[in-house]
């Protein structure tokens, strides 16, 4: 009579073990699929990070270019005019001040001494400083005479109010093109800080990441802080440079804590996996539903059609786990339009629009039918190329992709003129990470950029 009950027994708990197995099996399963998709998350945050910071990058640079570019002008005139005097210069200077609404008050400083200011009200205590003589402003007024070019100091808190920075550049005077040029002075230009930030949106959010900004006097890391909260570069999740002559600031983004949107799929995870432990096959459908919708719907650009920041990178992960098994490497090239913003400040958006989607039609008629082209912000451009493992071979590529985008562009029978810088890397010879990867070629990109301006 023992071994019918012996088999009673086992059948009556057979059903509680074929169910602690399923919840032993269900629990490693959830667990797993949980951390794929918050390292999914937490990937996608950090690409779409990098295209917040590239965009606030690019209106810095723009907002700060366009203010140095008005002031060129008034520099040239000293450079070959030397010997004019305040009534010459308060013509150009007027018309500086009138042009863009962050620029305070320029003034011009011949040996070293102001002798110049306009607007002249409410600066009238600037006339006669002595830059030698003043020892907290000599260090950078020093500093912009030793590189020989423009140095943007601050931002520091303004006598008249708000925060400004300053753009000093020396001037040396050429009269004669036949005659050595000879140190004349410097230019000084005060520029609105807080309007500038306000222009280039800059925010202490922006689409739901804490910005921070570093670099005072363009000393990078270095410097002290700019905008924001030093807390952001504790714990960031992307950074970008933004550069400006003898100088460059680090931008920095950090996500805000009560956005939880990339976080939230991992957490549902949880509650359904294990809320259905007991039905092994409707969990694996759920988690697998879960996991792709954690990915996204949105994986291309909907005006060029091209593939998006997103889809790229899932596919820049996937070639890096395949050089694991098969040893193969690819190349990045990053993308960036120079003289996009003035196309669409003098055509019209309608214009800038036509000119991306060329921009995009030339690029994939020039790399290979396996390559992936893909938009990656406002005028920036990435193209992802397999079986590519050599850097001189990429380069030749990154030349090609240059001189393709130099060619003008015609719109209404208008001829259009634009070029873009690209930098490339190689995967793994360069590095051996994909955010490494990218941040390479996005140097490399602005080094290149930087050659093209210099050989203008």
């Amino acid at each position: 009579m023992a071994r019918p009950h012996f088999i009673q027994t086992k059948r009556r708990f057979l059903p509680y073990l074929a169910v602690t197995l399923v919840v032993l099996t269900g629990i490693p399963i959830t667990e797993y699929f949980h951390r794929l998709v918050v390292e999914r998350a937490a990937q996608v945050q950090r690409v779409e990070a990098l295209g917040v910071l590239a965009q606030l990058r690019a209106q810095i640079e723009s907002e700060v270019n366009s203010v140095l570019f008005l002031t060129s002008g008034l520099i040239s005139y000293v450079t070959v005019e030397p010997n004019s005097s305040p009534e010459q210069w308060r013509a150009l200077a007027a018309e500086i001040v009138r042009s863009s609404r962050h620029v305070r008050n320029i003034g011009l400083a011949p040996g070293n001494v102001i002798r110049f200011v306009y607007p002249l009200h409410g600066n009238e205590n600037a006339i006669g400083l002595d830059y030698a003589k003043n020892e907290q402003q000599w260090p950078a007024v020093e500093r912009a005479i030793t590189l020989g070019g423009t140095v943007l100091a601050g931002p520091l808190q303004l006598v008249q109010g708000g925060l400004g920075l300053i753009a000093r550049t020396p001037i040396y005077a050429r009269p004669d093109p036949a005659e050595t040029a000879r140190y004349w002075g410097l230019a000084s230009v005060v520029i609105d800080a807080d309007s500038l930030f306000a222009d280039a949106g800059i925010r202490p959010d922006v689409s739901g990441y804490e910005i921070a900004i570093i670099g005072r006097d363009g000393l990078g890391l270095k410097g002290e802080m700019v905008f924001g909260s030093p807390d952001v570069f504790d714990d960031s999740i992307a950074r970008l440079n933004v550069v400006f002559p003898n100088g460059h600031w680090v931008l920095a983004a950090r996500a805000v804590e009560t956005v939880g949107s990339y976080w939230a799929g991992g957490q549902v995870v949880r509650l359904v996996g294990y809320g259905f432990l007991t039905v092994l096959t409707i969990l694996l459908v759920i988690l697998v539903r879960l996991y792709h919708g954690s990915r996204g719907e949105a994986m291309h650009d909907p005006l060029t059609g091209l593939p998006n920041r997103r889809l790229l990178m899932e596919r820049l992960i996937q070639l890096a786990v395949l050089h694991q098994r098969t040893g193969v490497g690819f190349a990045l090239y990053f993308i960036d339009l120079n003289r996009f913003k003035p196309i669409n400040d003098h055509y019209g958006h309608a214009a800038g629009d036509a000119v991306l989607k060329e921009v995009g039609r030339r690029l994939g008629a020039h790399v290979r039918s396996t390559d992936t082209v893909a938009r990656t912000g406002g005028d920036e451009f990435m193209v992802l190329q397999p079986a590519m493992g050599s850097a001189a071979a990429a380069q030749i590529v990154a030349d090609k992709l240059e001189q393709a985008l130099a060619a003008p562009f015609i719109y209404h029978a208008q001829e259009l003129n634009l070029s873009a810088a690209v930098g490339c890397s190689v995967y793994p010879d360069d590095a051996d990470s994909v955010d490494k990867l990218i941040m390479l070629a996005d140097d490399r990109m602005y080094e290149r950029k930087a050659k093209s301006r210099a050989e203008q």
